[in-house]
Parts: C-alpha cells; structure tokens; sequence
C-alpha cells in the first residue's frame, strides 16, 4: 500500500502524532562552567593539520547511548498511531517491532531508510516515517528565526534536536551568517568511516566565503550523552576561531546538542 493511497495520514495528523513526542527543552543550556572540560571518545582530534572526530573499536567504549528505557504503553501507542493509516492490522506489533530494535522515537526517525526497511519489511511503512521526520523537520525550520539575534534561541535549538539528538554517529555542521545574522546556509561537514569523520576546517572557511557569510555557528552532537566539550572539542574550535578571526569572519557559538540537551561555548565562556 503506497503512500500515495486514499487512506494515508494527512499532513495534519501527522504532525500531531509528531508533537505528542517532539523533543522538549526544559534541560537545555544549564551546563555549569565550574563543572570543567575533560576529554572523551566524542572529541574532535588534531592531526596532520586535519581533525577527526574518532570511534572506538570496542562497543562497550562506542560514543553510543546505551538504549533508552522505553516509555511503555505511551510510545508504542504513539507509534502505532501513525503506522495504522498504512498498515492497521499490523501497526502494534510493528512499533513493538521498532522500539525494541531502536530503543527510542528519536532514534526510530533517525534512521535511514535500509534499517526501517531490515526491521518492519514494509515498504509503505518506512516511507511513512521517512516522510514524517521530514515533514517535522521543515515545520520546525519554518518556525526558525530568520534573523538569530543568539545563536541559543530556543527554536534553532529545537531545531537542531529534532535533526541531531537521537543520531547513533557524530555530526558537524554549520550555520552561516550575513552581516545582519540572518540564516543564509545550514550545511553538515565531514566525511564519515567506520572509525572517523574527517573535518578540514578549510572546507568550512571555504563556504563561509563563497556564501560571503559575515558569521558561522558550529554544531555537532555527543551520541555518548557527554554535554560537556572534550579538550580536543575546544582546541579544534579555538583554531577555526583563530581563522575566522584573519578572515573578519565572527564565530559566534560552538553548540553541542545531547538528545534533548545542550551547552554552549558562549555560555561556558570558552569563547
């Protein structure tokens, strides 16, 4: 049964399946600067004049959350909501089928399209999601700020959570800035191997000038559920800043977003 079909969802319904377990942000923002900045598997590692963003070999030492307890009745209801337009006979034992595999909602819609389809077997099922977690996406960039007086408003936060909290890997992106900071680029960097990703702040630089942005925002996540910078977080960020700096380029924030929790670099006064 193809989405397409007469009984599927409307976007309206879907988008209140989607708020009933949209991240919330009562967390965010509350790191402490006395707590310190140590180091962790998440960190972004110098190297050769390159950064890396590294991976443990062993699973115990992943930058992996452990699986989130599931919230019982609640999101398997929730789930099965939005899987019945397309499959109904079978809607509870597929988000049963999801939530025990994934561990999490968050997860669930995080995922790409190959593991969906390894777990429910439905085709219909995973376009569904698919298309559910983008059509959340674009109603929270809708509602982001045009013009980012912070760069810790609280809907680019949401924003960023929905897109990065529940992500298995680390990513990096940036946003970027015209001289009156409004948003004029949101672009992920790095290129991912089982072990790494490959940062070269250059290519960051390199689009900065070619959108002719005046600032940037760095963003990455701490799958390991760490909210605090690693050393090598902060010496990675301290170089971009250093060549922001020579290309009049203002480097306003360095985000790091944990699931539905975040720190700034700003508000931990590293920058």
């Amino acid at each position: 049964m193809g989405l397409l079909s007469g009984d599927c969802p409307t976007s309206k319904q879907v988008l209140a399946v989607m708020h009933s377990f949209s991240a919330n942000n009562s967390a965010g923002g509350t790191y402490s600067e006395t707590d310190g900045c140590v180091d962790t598997p998440a960190g972004i590692l110098h190297h050769a004049s390159r950064f890396f963003l590294p991976f443990a070999n062993h699973t115990s030492d992943r930058n992996l959350l452990p699986p989130a307890p599931i919230e019982g009745a609640r999101d398997r209801s929730v789930l099965a909501q939005l899987i019945a337009p397309v499959e109904p006979e079978n809607s509870t034992k597929l988000a049963e089928a999801l939530l025990d595999e994934f561990g999490s909602i968050g997860r669930i819609l995080s995922e790409s399209s190959e593991a969906l389809q390894r777990v429910v077997g439905e085709q219909a099922v995973v376009q569904l999601l698919v298309a559910a977690k983008k059509l959340l996406m674009a109603e929270l960039e809708n509602d982001l700020p045009k013009q980012l007086i912070s760069a810790t408003d609280q809907r680019l936060i949401r924003y960023l959570q929905a897109g990065m909290g529940s992500l298995a890997v680390e990513t990096l992106r940036v946003l970027f800035l015209d001289n009156a900071n409004y948003l004029i680029g949101d672009q992920e960097f790095g290129t991912a191997s089982p072990r790494k990703i490959l940062i070269q702040p250059r290519s960051i630089l390199k689009r900065a000038l070619e959108l002719n942005a005046s600032a940037i925002i760095l963003v990455h996540n701490h799958p390991s559920g760490e909210i605090r910078p690693s050393k090598s977080d902060i010496k990675f960020t301290l170089s971009i800043k250093v060549l922001c700096r020579e290309l009049e380029i203002a480097l306003h924030d360095h985000i790091i977003i944990v699931g539905n929790n975040w720190s700034s670099f700003q508000k931990m006064k590293i920058l």
